[in-house]
């Protein structure tokens, strides 16, 4: 094990995750000093046990504790995530996991690439929820490449419900990576997992025809930006933008 990366890596875990010296000793079961001794290089040989307590404490596997991880730190991020969320969740998650798994498949044996689209069913309006829906894919193979870089995932228009803005088959292709400007139509969650689509200006998220609240800005702390609308296209022609 190299000692200097498993203290370096320890103080900066302990700095990230706003952990006190005390805590830890209190939480792990092992002194503050024979923890100054591990995190500060008096020791040179310390317990696996010691090390297994600590990762606990963490809540980080021993391999990335100590620079041996199996895994990137984003898929270290999603397998913390994925502890968070309910059965149910894990579910859809896992339902979503097995279909782009089979379509990236099925585009490397065919050349083209594809997004996944999300099409809730049911009445779609204002607080619509993201897990009454199903997936379809859409063809993205010949959109300009500048396009295809920040698209992530589409949504259909099912409704009337958002004219004279966006209208029945139109998906909305959404970048997740973009960070929201003002003007920007933005796809939000509220904290009871109700979908939300905005226009994002200084005094908040305002409806983006006549249905729907304002949420003003000092309510934004209880909504999620999740995307951002980059471009609409219409169905059956990709050439076709707004």
């Amino acid at each position: 094990m190299d000692l200097i990366y498993f203290r370096q890596n320890l103080r900066d875990k302990l700095q990230k995750s706003k952990i006190s010296l005390s805590y830890l000793s209190a939480q792990a079961d092992i002194s503050e000093d024979t923890l100054r001794s591990i995190i500060y290089g008096k020791s040179q040989d310390i317990k696996l046990s010691s090390i297994l307590k600590i990762a606990r404490v963490l809540d980080c596997s021993l391999d990335s504790l100590i620079g041996r991880s199996l895994y990137s730190i984003q898929e270290e991020n999603m397998i913390k995530q994925l502890r968070n969320l309910s059965s149910h969740s894990l579910r859809t998650v896992q339902a979503l996991i097995n279909l782009e798994e089979k379509t990236t498949l099925q585009n490397s044996e065919t050349g083209k690439e594809s997004i996944r689209v999300f099409i809730p069913t049911g009445n779609m309006k204002d607080g619509f929820f993201y897990d009454n829906c199903f997936f379809d894919s859409l063809d993205i193979t010949n959109y300009p490449k500048e396009l295809k870089d920040k698209i992530t995932l589409g949504i259909k228009i099912i409704s009337s419900h958002f004219e004279p803005i966006y209208f029945n088959n139109d998906i909305l292709l959404l970048s997740l990576d973009t960070a929201p400007e003002v003007n920007d139509i933005v796809l939000s969650v509220n904290k009871d997992g109700r979908l939300f689509l905005r226009k994002l200006t200084p005094f908040g998220l305002e409806p983006i025809n006549r249905f729907g609240k304002k949420i003003l800005a000092n309510e934004l702390n209880e909504y999620t930006t999740l995307g951002v609308v980059i471009k609409v296209a219409k169905e059956f022609n990709i050439e076709q933008y707004r």
